[in-house]
């Protein structure tokens, strides 16, 4: 509903990863300038960040314990039928983040909600580092059938049909896609009309 959440989405939130950033983008675009009142179902996130569900929920929970989103108005979706009903998140913006705190100040005042202020909307602390793989750095075992392997020369083993044993296709020798003449003949040739 406007463009400042979506900003701090992009380009300033201290996220860790882009699946985070996406979810974070799927947020920021519903919510209000002030990033309140965002609520995209799961499912929503989930079609728009190309994830899982079950990974939109596991990092929307993430994210309210770093203290990215929380909570907010639930009061917000009641027009949703509560069985369908999504739930309601805050963007926790800064307020030392917004352009113009005067205008989104404004707005909030013209909803009934009070002003924000550095006590409401404190900094966020940075991302934490993102962990490692188990097994980075480390060879990748080889396999017993043989299927991936490498030749003692470094090249891929040959795949079934690369033989040469006549086992898969093959091209006639020499053909190509031109006749013999050097060109295309056209079956039918049409009369040329003077």
């Amino acid at each position: 509903m406007s463009l400042l959440p979506i900003l701090w989405a992009l380009k300033t939130a201290p996220v860790i990863d882009a699946e985070e950033r996406a979810i974070l983008v799927t947020l920021a675009e519903s919510a209000w300038s002030d990033g309140t009142d965002a609520f995209p179902s799961k499912k929503t996130i989930a079609d728009i960040a190309k994830i899982d569900p079950k990974t939109v929920q596991r990092r929307l929970k993430t994210l309210v314990t770093r203290g990215l989103i929380a909570r907010g108005n639930q009061a917000a979706a009641a027009y949703i039928p509560e069985h369908f009903r999504p739930t309601v998140y805050d963007l926790m913006i800064p307020y030392s983040w917004f352009p113009d705190i005067v205008q989104v100040n404004e707005e909030r005042r013209g909803k009934g909600k009070p002003p924000l202020t550095p006590f409401d909307r404190p900094d966020l602390s940075e991302a934490p580092p993102r962990k490692q793989r188990a097994d980075k750095g480390k060879p990748r075992k080889k396999r017993q059938d043989g299927v991936g392997s490498t030749s003692p020369q470094g090249e891929d083993s040959e795949s079934p049909g690369q033989t040469g044993q006549g086992v898969g296709s093959t091209s006639p020798g020499g053909g190509d896609y031109k006749s013999q003449r050097g060109g295309l003949q056209d079956p039918q040739p049409s009369p040329t009309n003077p």
